[in-house]
């Protein structure tokens, strides 16, 4: 190991030996982000008590240097920054996931840990005495800013920068992987190590020595310690008939938004009312990922280096609102494969979940291990997992936390052609009546004879109706027992076909029994003539019966009819929709 010293270097001899290194960074690489580069000069491996993580000590140029720390799946990028003995030691004394104000901006503590050296690579700014000893502190503040805080022998040292995510990073010189992206193993190496299991001598394989820390045996259940020097029985489970098996093979891999994964580990954790498991996913250049899945339903979860914004049942992170659906004390039940920390079957987390269909975003706080962590994730259904790594999976029944509701699609495409054929019936209406005149084919007194046995009906003038239109005929009369005691009929001159004209008083008008109106519908085009006969037990007044007929209009009732029937398929999509999403938060302790 070299040891940077201003601008001299010194060599001090050959360090302990390091891990088995799985990443593709390598000293000499190079890096672009947010327009800052570097290059990477020496690895320094840190250890902390249920897990590790390496940092790149970095040269940013400019003679400034600083550091790159490569942890779960994203990186933190930062500079030394002036020392604040006050801050510091206020910060000192909070706990994960309070805030702490840094030049005006609000960060909050996300990690606590004490640090261990394991040893060191390349230049480094200090000689790295393996078991060498700090307190180290992590703060995340808005747009991944990050802030960090180490305490060695009484003193305090700050670095301020962000954090990214593997993709925002622009490398150059990254070294192969054996076993990933076609690259071979060679020869004299393994996909995978090989050890026996302390508590019952099964052999055991690890896909990722130097980063598991905890290893489930296959054979017995018991979680093996492999971070230490010698393996060590960390936990003894179940008996090995009891084991569960996780819904996708260990060491399977699928690809999933273009990336392949394969599958490390499982966990099986439960709150107070459901069960669910938690499948830890690794690919050399994205780092770490988790699918979990609970009856069925899947989700593909990343964390975040970030702090969303907001407090209480709202949070908002990137261009989406999130609302808080679930906040409960979880457990971890069962552990099966390998992990990059300590994991232990009766784990507490504090977990609270805010949903935007069909995207997750969830705060994970660990207690014991006092850090706070974030996170996102996106439904998956069962048969694109499964599609993805070659197995068939069950898919889920029902509403959950954020699946996607099924008639979001149908009622923006349902709604938007029920307005379209609204707009299209109103303009038809509206043309259709202005070509539909009403006119007056009929306006006339009729005397109407007192019934009996030689009584006559009462004919009027003949008038002509034209075909497919409407006929209104109203009847008004002075007196309130004539139109009771009438019956009326259209009769054709050339056919003799009669169409019975109803005489129905109002009864909304009570006793005033003195008008009546009926509309026909389209009758046959042709002349015709109105008849009004008494009804034989009837007695009619003297006073004439007053006759109007006018034709043209359209029938109103069939335009709301034709309303109501373009708008029940939409109609139907919004409450199916409001359903599904009453269903959905109906399982939640807070329902907006």
């Amino acid at each position: 190991m070299v040891v940077r010293k201003d601008i001299g270097l010194e060599a001090i001899g050959t360090m302990a030996e390091l891990p088995p290194d799985h990443s593709p960074l390598q000293i000499g690489a190079r890096g672009t982000c947010r327009d800052k580069r570097f290059k990477l000069l020496g690895r320094l491996r840190v250890r902390w008590e249920d897990g590790a993580w390496d940092e790149w000590y970095a040269d940013f140029g400019g003679n400034s240097y600083g550091w790159v720390a490569e942890t779960q799946g994203f990186f933190m990028i930062s500079e030394a920054a002036p020392a604040q003995p006050a801050l510091a030691d206020a910060i000192k004394q909070l706990g994960a996931g309070q805030p702490v104000n840094l030049g005006g901006t609000e960060y909050r503590v996300s990690d606590i840990k004490q640090a261990t050296a394991a040893g060191g690579e390349g230049e480094l700014p200090f000689v790295a005495v393996p078991g060498e000893t700090w307190q180290d502190t992590d703060l995340t503040g808005p747009g991944r800013a990050f802030a960090g805080v180490e305490w060695h022998e009484g003193e305090a040292q700050f670095f301020m920068g962000f954090s990214a995510m593997p993709d925002e990073v622009q490398w150059e010189g990254l070294k192969a992987v054996p076993g990933w992206n076609g690259e071979p193993v060679p020869v004299e190496k393994k996909m995978t190590q090989a050890m026996s299991c302390p508590n019952c001598g099964g052999v055991v394989e690890v896909r990722l020595a130097g980063v598991t820390t905890t290893l489930a045996c296959s054979h017995c259940g018991s979680l093996i310690d492999v971070h230490k020097s010698r393996a060590e029985i960390g936990q003894k489970v179940l008996k090995a008939e009891s084991l569960p098996q996780p819904p996708l093979a260990l060491g399977k891999r699928g690809t999933l938004r273009g990336v392949e994964w394969e599958v490390l580990g499982c966990l099986w954790r439960k709150d107070p009312y459901v069960t669910w498991r938690e499948l830890l996913l690794y690919n050399p250049w994205q780092g770490f990922a988790w699918l979990t899945e609970s009856a069925g339903h899947w989700n593909f979860i990343k964390r975040i280096p970030d702090t969303p914004v907001g407090s209480g049942y709202d949070m908002r992170f990137g261009d989406k609102a999130y609302r808080l659906f679930d906040a409960q004390d979880t457990e971890v039940t069962q552990v099966a494969g390998e992990f990059y920390w300590r994991v232990r079957v009766g784990e507490k987390t504090s977990v609270a979940d805010y949903i935007a269909p069909p995207y997750v975003l969830s705060s994970e706080l660990y207690p014991e291990l006092q850090e706070l962590t974030w996170s996102t994730g996106e439904y998956v259904p069962a048969d694109v997992i499964g599609g993805a790594f070659g197995q068939v999976l069950r898919s889920g029944d029902g509403v959950y936390l954020n699946a996607p509701n099924p008639w979001i699609e149908r009622r923006g495409a349902f709604v938007k052609m029920g307005v379209v054929a609204v707009v299209v019936a109103i303009v038809l209406e509206a043309l259709f009546s202005s070509f539909s005149h009403r006119r007056t084919v009929l306006d006339q007194n009729l005397i109407v004879q007192q019934p009996g046995v030689e009584s006559a009906p009462s004919v009027s003038q003949t008038f002509e109706l034209k075909g497919r239109r409407r006929a209104d005929i109203d009847l008004k009369s002075d007196s309130n027992t004539a139109l009771p005691n009438l019956t009326a009929s259209l009769v054709g001159e050339s056919t003799g076909t009669a169409y019975p004209v109803p005489v129905a008083v109002n009864p909304a008008q009570g006793s005033n029994n003195t008008m009546v109106g009926t509309s026909l519908p389209a009758v046959p085009a042709g002349k015709y003539h109105l008849t009004l006969s008494p009804l034989p037990s009837g007695t009619l007044p003297t006073e004439p019966v007053h006759v109007k007929i006018e034709q043209g209009g359209l029938f109103t009732s069939n335009f709301v009819i034709c309303l109501l029937a373009l708008l029940s398929w939409p109609a139907w999509a919004v409450y199916r929709y409001h359903r599904f999403e009453a269903d959905r938060w109906s399982q939640s302790d807070y329902t907006p």
